[in-house]
């Protein structure tokens, strides 16, 4: 196995410790390991109370500019998230409205619901199918699964 040394806490640790840089760079990798730019980016955020504050206060401004992508009005999205009970339509899990996906056709273009992160981008990855997503239900079904 080969082994790459994080330059911020100089252990020796696997690859798969480490990000691969963006862009042209796709295929290096950055020089500190997850730890280490996890640890990194908290101490920010704690030492930068004020601009996160500021990102904060973009809030009403980020949710309009989110909302005429999808040619909506932030009043629809929000109708939509409370006729879900503020949860994720797909999950039951409840959202913040402002750390959700806005659902939407991607062929029509049309805006479906609210949805957690996550339960969108399985959603994508299935390719918005019912035959996968249902192909998907009947491999869990008949070789187990662990979930609700």
């Amino acid at each position: 196995m080969e082994l790459k040394t994080c330059s911020k806490c100089k252990e020796d640790k696997p690859f798969s410790e480490f990000r691969k840089r963006g862009g042209l760079q796709n295929h290096l990798y950055k020089s500190r390991c997850k730890k280490c730019l996890y640890n990194d980016h908290k101490d920010w955020v704690e030492s930068n109370p004020d601009r996160i504050r500021s990102y904060r206060d973009k809030d009403s401004w980020t949710l309009a500019k989110r909302c005429r992508r999808r040619n909506i009005s932030p009043e629809e999205l929000v109708d939509k998230y409370e006729q879900q009970n503020c949860k994720c339509d797909i999950c039951k899990k409840e959202i913040d409205l402002m750390d959700s996906a806005i659902d939407h056709n991607h062929k029509t273009g049309d805006f479906r619901g609210v949805l957690c992160k996550k339960c969108n981008r399985a959603l994508g990855m299935f390719g918005d199918s019912i035959t996968i997503l249902n192909n998907a239900m009947s491999y869990l079904i008949n070789n187990g699964s662990y979930g609700e």
